[in-house]
Parts: C-alpha cells; sequence; structure tokens
C-alpha cells in the first residue's frame, strides 16, 4: 500500500537529527500507486529534490538530486533512460565530473547516505576544531 510508505517516510524524517526544513508532496493515485516528491534543506545549508514514483511496489521513475550550500551539484541519482553505456542501465549516479554504475535508489537510502556525508563532515571539522 503506498499510504504505508508515504508513513514509513514521514516516521523516517521524524528522527532524522539532519533536518532544517521540508516541503513534502504526497500523492496517492490509487492504494498501490503514487508519488512522492520535495525538497529536504539539511543543517549544514545542503539540499536535497527528490522524487518517487511508485507502483505496485516498483519504482517507475526516481530522481535524488543534492546541492551543497552553494548551489554546486553533489551528485544526483536516477533512471532516466540516458547514458546506455553505463552497465547498471538505467539505473545511474550523476557526480560533478561524471556519471557512474548505481543500483536503484529510494528516498530511505538517500537519507541514509545524506545523514553519513553530513556527520563525516561535522566530524572532519570538529576535529579541526579541537586541534
Amino acid at each position: 500500500m503506498i499510504s504505508a510508505y508515504f508513513r514509513e517516510f514521514e516516521l523516517r524524517l521524524e528522527d532524522a537529527k539532519i533536518i532544517a526544513d521540508k516541503n513534502i508532496d504526497f500523492r496517492e493515485f490509487s492504494a498501490t500507486e503514487g508519488m512522492l516528491s520535495g525538497r529536504l534543506l539539511f543543517v549544514d545549508g545542503s539540499m536535497l529534490e527528490f522524487m518517487e514514483y511508485l507502483k505496485e511496489e516498483k519504482r517507475l521513475k526516481y530522481r535524488f538530486h543534492l546541492i551543497n550550500k552553494e548551489g554546486n551539484m553533489v551528485f544526483r541519482y536516477d533512471n532516466a533512460p540516458h547514458h546506455r553505456d553505463i552497465s547498471s542501465f538505467p539505473h545511474h549516479k550523476h557526480l560533478p565530473d561524471n556519471v557512474s554504475e548505481s543500483n536503484e535508489k529510494g528516498i530511505m537510502e538517500m537519507l541514509d547516505e545524506i545523514e553519513t556525508l553530513i556527520s563525516n563532515a561535522m566530524a572532519i571539522r570538529e576535529k579541526s576544531r579541537v586541534r
């Protein structure tokens, strides 16, 4: 049920300590089809713009675009049908300098990855401040 997925996402957001602000749109087209989209602003000033279109527990379309506080791309995962030369086609990850292979991604995995990035950056800043 799509409503259960939406609720799981809402609960995950409540646990996330790195989110400063959010703007989320939940669209339920039927009991098994829906779209989740929006923006998450993180405590470090970075922002994730995202969209997932799901039907019958399959992620038909997705896009997760993370930019830093300066507005520069950190990464973007999507399954747009381009980059046919990548072995994980249509799934791929854009980085500032290249496009690489990727598994299919969902919003929960994005939150995990971004939490790790922010936590690691904060730990590095803390270590340099202590010295």
